[in-house]
């Protein structure tokens, strides 16, 4: 079930050929779905009983994990939006817009497994999706000389238009931990979400500072994030006096802190895409359409996410970008 409320005012301002637009925007779902192991055993089972067979411990005895989805997850939203947008004599276009958002919710994905199936009280978090900031600008420019010439330099020289937008946003969350059964249930009950390693979440003895650093062109266990390089860490993973911020929950528990799914934000993003488009008329009804449309065009390299596995030597790194890179393509298209 999800409810959707939303508040706008639009004010249009005919010298500038604009309308300005500013909302508030909410929604609440209820009955979202995550997966729950109804045939967990308890934690520290397996430190209880060593050596013995997991499946003799759970609740339904001699059968293994027994995974069931379940509607018991809620979430929220909230965000302002803005947005101006303007028209020009000659067709020419801009408009720009911006949101400021937060999401929670307990659970972002309909295949997301719960590490304790018992308690699921420190999973309320921001979305793996949230983007508290968001910015994208557009624009169309259609050339004006030459404009509504029929003859050679009017149908060669006239036009042209470019059209393009940017976006530059903020990055998504993630939360830290690894895939090992500390909790004594089984390497097959281990939780699963979408971002990230965490199937049992690791204890913050403290938040992650955002340093913001790039550490692909470093080399050497010295100038590693993970041993005390600042230098080289997207968010730190030591206090000020070196102790480690992470460390791995007790044998035999979960991790039911407060605060650790989803508290680690990846890199923002930012996009620049153009266009160069001419129409060809032969007739009213056919003719052609040139296009030359470059995306990321100033090749701008985007990082990839950080390490977020607290047993890696890169913890807390980003060594490398992703793979939007710069892409040329060229059509002609002929309609009729």
């Amino acid at each position: 079930t999800r409810w959707n409320w939303n508040l706008t005012i639009e004010h249009e301002i005919p010298k500038a050929q604009s309308v300005f637009q500013v909302a508030y925007v909410g929604a609440r779902g209820y009955h979202n779905w995550d997966v729950v192991d109804i045939n967990q055993a308890p934690a520290g089972t397996l430190q209880a009983h060593p050596g013995a067979s997991i499946n003799a411990y759970r609740p339904y005895i001699g059968f293994s994990s027994i995974q069931q989805e379940q509607s018991g997850v809620n979430s929220n939203y909230n965000s302002l939006q803005a947005s101006w947008n303007s028209h020009f004599r000659g067709g020419s276009l801009f408009g720009v817009a911006y949101t400021w958002q937060k999401s929670m919710d307990g659970s972002s994905n309909y295949r997301d497994i719960v590490p304790d199936s018992y308690n699921m009280s420190n999973l309320w978090a921001p979305s793996e999706y949230d983007i508290p900031q968001a910015l994208m600008v557009n624009y169309l420019w259609a050339e004006p000389f030459y404009a509504n010439q029929h003859n050679l330099a009017g149908e060669v020289l006239g036009g042209w238009q470019i059209a393009g937008n940017m976006q530059f946003q903020k990055g998504t969350p993630c939360g830290i931990g690894t895939k090992n059964d500390y909790a004594g249930v089984s390497v097959n009950d281990e939780g699963s979400f979408g971002c990230g390693s965490e199937g049992q979440f690791w204890v913050k003895s403290a938040d992650p500072k955002h340093a913001g650093h790039f550490a692909g062109y470093l080399a050497g266990s010295a100038t590693k994030c993970a041993a005390g390089n600042s230098a080289a860490c997207y968010f730190t993973t030591q206090d000020s006096s070196g102790n480690k911020l992470y460390s791995a929950p007790a044998a035999g528990t979960f991790n039911l802190q407060k605060g650790v799914r989803d508290n680690v934000r990846n890199p923002g993003k930012e996009n620049w895409n153009v266009s160069l488009i001419k129409a060809f008329p032969i007739t009213e009804s056919t003719g052609f359409e040139f296009r030359a449309e470059a995306y990321n065009f100033i090749n701008h390299p985007n990082w990839s996410g950080p390490d977020f596995n607290p047993t890696d030597g890169n913890f807390g790194e980003i060594t490398g970008k992703d793979g939007n890179n710069r892409n040329l393509q060229f059509g002609l298209r002929f309609h009729f």
